[in-house]
């Protein structure tokens, strides 16, 4: 079965500073980062599972859902599943090598 793949505001702003940030080096370069990072996403619709980020950062980011996460290229793919749906709400696009506990609080 597939799921519905959903993207929060945030998640769509920051997928946007993303390709903003690479565009000031290489437009090609951006547009194939996030064309990466939306084919990562677009997998979660056959098999939406991810490693465990809130065991990760030990606390919960979600109050229902338990936030799962993906890597592409330097970033980090954050998301919930709501099995009752058949949905997967994407909440955050981060760079993996930043303070993501500073960025998440």
């Amino acid at each position: 079965m597939s799921y519905k793949i959903k993207y929060a505001k945030e998640a769509l702003d920051e997928l946007d500073n993303i390709f903003n940030f690479i565009s000031n080096v290489s437009l090609s370069g951006a547009k194939n980062v996030v064309s990466r990072i939306r084919s990562k996403v677009n997998q979660l619709s056959f098999m939406p599972s991810g490693f465990d980020f809130d065991d990760k950062i030990s606390r919960k980011l979600h109050d229902e859902f338990k936030t799962q996460g993906l890597i592409s290229d330097d970033y980090l793919i954050l998301f919930v599943v709501d099995e009752k749906k058949k949905e997967v709400i994407v909440t955050h696009f981060i760079p993996s090598k930043s303070d993501y506990m500073r960025l998440l609080k």
